[in-house]
């Protein structure tokens, strides 16, 4: 059982009795449910996907009066010399810590969870060496990580409020839409299909005509087969008028909002609006067949995709990663990055 005085970190902190502790998973149903119900959380919080990649993963929870209040997910890996370090799973954008719904007053509910941060903030310290944690879109106030001496980073997505699909048509760019007519007039339909294997050739494709590999199928694969069997994943394949897939988009979504996690398309088969229209097919898709008003793009820090997905229209969201290290570990980290720097010039001025 943890206790708080108001002494630990000024008056920011509230009195009170609680208990963190890492979740059994008998208790996972009644995490998710909290993940379901909280403003912070995403299908990215949810057990079966912590649970995917089979690593040494846990939830840590916070309990206020014996009743699950928050939480934070982690998977855990021991580096060289037992160093500890809390990070996300593979492929996943959003982490951190979620909330129970508080529908108090604004300062009431800002003090809680600053009280609630501090207090997993404190816990994380003393069980890992190193920790990097990414927020979903709802968590804004990193105070608590600065004050703990967490470096902050600022990252950024795109989402569209799907209230009026018509709203979001004339909210895109023309030249955005003009590429979906087209698409259309050229013949291009867009096929709903659970054909995974298609959609992932068609990305190997994306990533062979840039000359990079992908490291992320495997991952990818897992996922897909969790998400499938639950139905809550969906490929929407842009074909020619011959029938042949040349783009694709995938998506996959939870009780709040649908996520477009990769697509891809074939550079020889290219037609400048397929993905556009399969994008678009996966946002109607996203109101008229799941009745949710939210589509994120999770994620747009690459020049080319964040100017692809800005002209769908969407608006640009921030979301925070935080870094932590224990001191010590940290000046050996920086030795060790100083000495590599300072061979490298000597190579070079050879």
């Amino acid at each position: 059982m943890f206790y708080v005085s108001p002494r630990d970190y000024g008056d920011q902190i509230l009195l009170s009795n609680f208990e963190i502790r890492k979740l059994d998973e008998t208790e996972y149903e009644e995490w998710d449910r909290l993940v379901i119900e909280s403003p912070q959380g995403t299908i990215f919080h949810e057990s079966s996907w912590i649970k995917a990649l089979a690593e040494d993963h846990g939830v840590y929870g916070y309990f206020k009066d014996g009743e699950l209040s928050a939480g934070i997910p982690f998977v855990k890996t021991t580096l060289k010399l037992g160093i500890k370090k809390l990070h996300s799973p593979s492929s996943t954008p959003y982490f951190g810590i979620v909330f129970k719904e508080n529908k108090g007053k604004y300062v009431t509910k800002l003090s809680n969870e600053k009280s609630i941060s501090m207090a997993i903030i404190k816990k994380l310290k003393e069980e890992f060496d190193s920790i990097t944690i990414s927020f979903s879109p709802s968590v804004i106030d990193m105070q608590p990580f600065i004050w703990e001496g967490f470096s902050c980073n600022i990252k950024y997505t795109y989402m569209i409020q799907i209230h009026d699909l018509d709203f979001v048509w004339n909210n895109m760019d023309a030249k955005r839409r003009n590429d979906i007519v087209k698409a259309e007039k050229d013949g291009i339909y867009i096929e709903p299909s659970d054909d995974f294997e298609q959609t992932i050739e068609l990305v190997k494709k994306t990533f062979d005509r840039q000359g990079k590999q992908v490291n992320f199928i495997s991952t990818a694969i897992i996922y897909n087969n969790i998400l499938s069997d639950k139905g809550r994943c969906k490929s929407f394949l842009a074909r020619d008028n011959s029938g042949k897939a040349i783009g694709a988009v995938y998506i996959i979504w939870d009780k709040k909002r649908s996520y477009y996690l990769f697509g891809g398309y074939d550079s020889e088969e290219k037609h400048h609006g397929a993905s556009a229209m399969a994008t678009w097919e996966a946002i109607k898709f996203t109101k008229n067949e799941l009745g949710l008003n939210c589509f994120d793009f999770e994620g747009s820090m690459i020049p080319a995709i964040e100017t692809y997905f800005r002209k769908f229209g969407g608006q640009l969201t921030p979301y925070y990663t935080v870094n932590w290290m224990k001191p010590c570990i940290e000046t050996v980290s920086y030795a060790k990055k100083s000495i590599k720097f300072a061979l490298n010039c000597i190579k070079y001025r050879k």
